[in-house]
């Protein structure tokens, strides 16, 4: 049986720009820390990455670390991986943090697999997309991110920890609010973040990321 903890502390932006038929304000997607915003007014630049990028279904990554495969060829005895453990997840999601703060893009990225998966789920009215997004075009994001200002108040609130039982994996969930400042404005974004979290070797891995937004409600 799953285990779950509840936390609370600090936490990932691309950017889409969008404008109504009838000329009206800009919309801008980005990502903030770990997670999502969409910015009206304009002004900023845009992430160039996102577009052109078609709303298509995606399969759901694996929760869970597969066996290797069977194999009539000798090989070494591969080391059992650790067991993941609140305090690991708790280090790692602090970690990210903290890195976020600092706007330092590889001090975020190394806790993701090199094949991670990263999920941007969009909401816009009545519109919805999904843009499958590549370790390196998520660097590409984040890079463009940390040029944005904002009043370094990025918040990680209801923090949800999901261990499995094998305690090799684990579902982490939580919501996240920053203020981005904008010419006479200032905009607060709230967006929420799933990870799936797995143990390589001896250290917490994230396989998975998706982030949902909702449309600026301003």
């Amino acid at each position: 049986m799953a285990e779950t903890h509840n936390t609370s502390t600090n936490n990932v932006k691309p950017s889409l720009r969008a404008a109504d038929s009838a000329g009206r304000a800009l919309t801008i997607v980005m990502v903030v820390g770990l997670g999502l915003v969409i910015v009206a007014g304009g002004g900023y630049v845009l992430w160039p990455m996102l577009q052109g990028k078609q709303a298509r279904p995606v399969s759901s990554p694996p929760s869970t670390v597969q066996p290797p495969s069977s194999s009539s060829d000798p090989s070494p005895v591969r080391k059992p991986d650790a067991p993941l453990t609140q305090a690991s997840i708790d280090l790692l999601l602090n970690s990210l943090e903290e890195a976020v703060k600092r706007k330092d893009v590889d001090g975020v990225l190394r806790y993701f697999a090199p094949d991670a998966v990263i999920l941007i789920r969009m909401k816009q009215g009545t519109q919805h997309q999904t843009a499958k997004l590549t370790r390196e075009e998520y660097r590409k994001a984040l890079a463009s991110e940390f040029t944005f200002p904002s009043a370094n108040d990025f918040t990680r609130l209801n923090t949800t920890v999901s261990l499995a039982a094998d305690e090799l994996s684990a579902k982490v969930s939580f919501k996240t609010t920053e203020t981005l400042l904008q010419p006479n404005r200032e905009v607060k974004i709230e967006g929420d973040e799933t990870l799936i979290v797995v143990m390589r070797g001896d250290k917490p891995t994230i396989i998975s990321l998706e982030k949902g937004v909702p449309g600026d409600s301003t």
